[in-house]
Parts: structure tokens; sequence; C-alpha cells
């Protein structure tokens, strides 16, 4: 049973709106530090209603989650993502949610019956930040998480979902460079 669980896990996201910008679908893979490119620094506002911009977290590594409420997936890798937030927090790593394709309300009750403590940008019925990442992530690939290096690169993406050792073992590395 344990083991039908951990393999339903690991194997299913939730997917999105249709096959748009599918590639890469249900992968993990860091990224060469001579092929990263800029991450778009997005901004918007957050779950509670204040304003965030990734650009004031330059020189921090920035882990990205893309994720939704309505997301089986989504909501059983949220533990391993707060306690790696709560891990890297301290090593100049930050959290940033995208909470997309969702209701804002049962984004917020899902935060909150979650504990999750890192912030979360609304992405509006326009996908106004996930069009951004075109190219970056798979727009049908929920949840996504992505890290962002201290030099604004993509470092490292997983485009399925993500248990705690599997962040880690990403994070590490990254934090570690200078």
């Amino acid at each position: 049973m344990v083991l039908a669980a951990a393999l339903a896990f690991g194997l299913a996201a939730c997917g999105g709106s249709g096959p748009k910008n599918t590639d890469g679908y249900g992968t993990m893979a860091a990224v060469a530090v001579s092929d990263r490119k800029p991450f778009p620094m997005l901004s918007g506002t957050t779950l509670d209603g204040s304003k965030l911009d990734l650009n004031s977290f330059k020189g921090k590594v920035i882990v990205v989650n893309l994720w939704g409420s309505w997301c089986d997936s989504c909501q059983a890798e949220s533990p391993y993502l707060e306690r790696a937030y709560e891990t890297y927090k301290d090593k100049g790593v930050q959290f940033v949610g995208i909470d997309t394709r969702d209701n804002t309300a049962q984004a917020q009750a899902f935060v909150k019956s979650k504990q999750i403590t890192y912030p979360h940008l609304v992405d509006g019925d326009d996908e106004s930040l996930l069009t951004k990442l075109v190219g970056i992530t798979s727009l049908s690939a929920v949840p996504s998480t992505l890290i962002v290096d201290r030099q604004g690169k993509l470092a490292w993406r997983a485009l399925k979902p993500v248990d705690y050792t599997e962040l880690a073992a990403a994070l590490d590395p990254i934090v570690a460079e200078k």
C-alpha cells in the first residue's frame, strides 16, 4: 500500500488546461552553470493581498513552486516544501509559491490548513505569470518546482511533484555555489 502511494505520488501530476508547452513534463534536472538562462523576475499580488517582486530577493537562491489547491499532488508535496523552506531560509534561500488556476479563498484555506509560511503569488485567470515562464517550465505541469541561482538564472527544475530528499539534493549544490 505504501509503495503504491509512493509510486502514485512520484508519477502523478495534476496537469493543466491542455497540451500547450508540455516539453519535459514529468522530468527533474539540474542546469549546468554554463547553460543557465535568466529567470523572469515575476511580481504581483500575494494570497494575503500584499505586493511581491522577485527582484527583492536578488542575491538569494529562489525556489519557485507552481501549485493549485485543487491539485492532489500539490497537496502531497506541500509538507516537503515547507520543511525545505524552514531548513534553508537561513541559508540564503527564499521560497515563493505561484498559485495558478485556482479560487483564491480555496488557495488561502489550503495554505492555512497546510501551515505553509512562505509567500505565494496569485496567477490570475489570464495566467499572466505562467505565460512568462514559457520555455522555462511546462505550462501544463502543476506542480512544478524551479530553483533560481543567486545570479537570477534557472539552475534546476522539476516538472513533477517533489519530496524533501529530492529538493534538498537539488538545493545543496546551488546553495554552495559562490
